[in-house]
């Protein structure tokens, strides 16, 4: 496939510490999360990545993209941009409604979280969180939004609010997505359209 990233193509990549099964469990435990087996088979071979490339081929003619992708998220990286557990204590981002429901798989160059869903009727179906225009959770209580109820929290951003957008079945669906290009000396890792 034209300009598909692949791990082991960036062998000089940097890494970062491994992750046992015993953390994952603790952490999603702590977190009151669960992992898709697609994201924990991920974080145990690469516990993230940063989209640091300095070698691509140009986009290829018919391939479209989405929007870039700088870190996919890992736990407890040393690497304070791509770890998990920086990312959630970030509570004026990401507080409790959506923390209930989903879990940054992964970060854009302009800082808009992408996540899986691991509650509900989209269960392990991967969004676009588009952070400026994300509502408080006051807003949502204001809006009648069941905070306790994923698919209707979910169903407000993605219907009302317009902030999520689905943009993979799968983690696994996702990372296949994923096209390295050069745009003009700039190397992008960009999500390939169509989306979901």
């Amino acid at each position: 496939m034209a300009n598909e990233f692949r791990f082991e193509d960036y062998t000089d990549a940097m890494t970062f510490k491994r992750v046992t099964d015993k953390a994952i469990k603790a952490f999603t435990a702590e977190q009151g999360i669960a992992f898709s087996s697609d994201y924990t088979a991920f974080l145990e071979a690469q516990n993230g990545f940063y989209f640091d490339l300095d070698r691509a081929e140009p986009l290829a003619e018919g391939v479209e993209t989405f929007d870039s992708i700088r870190y996919l998220f890992g736990l407890d990286t040393g690497f304070e941009y791509n770890d998990m557990r920086v990312f959630l204590a970030k509570a004026d981002l990401w507080d409790q409604a959506f923390r209930a429901f989903c879990y940054p798989v992964a970060e854009s160059h302009g800082g808009d979280p992408v996540v899986e869903i691991f509650k509900g009727k989209a269960k392990g179906k991967i969004y676009f969180v588009d952070h400026e225009v994300i509502p408080e959770i006051d807003e949502l209580a204001e809006a009648g939004v069941d905070l306790q109820n994923a698919d209707d929290v979910l169903a407000y951003m993605i219907h009302q609010q317009g902030c999520f957008i689905e943009v993979a079945t799968s983690f696994s669906n996702f990372i296949g997505k994923l096209v390295a290009y050069d745009d003009d000396g700039s190397i992008n890792v960009g999500i390939r359209r169509p989306l979901a």
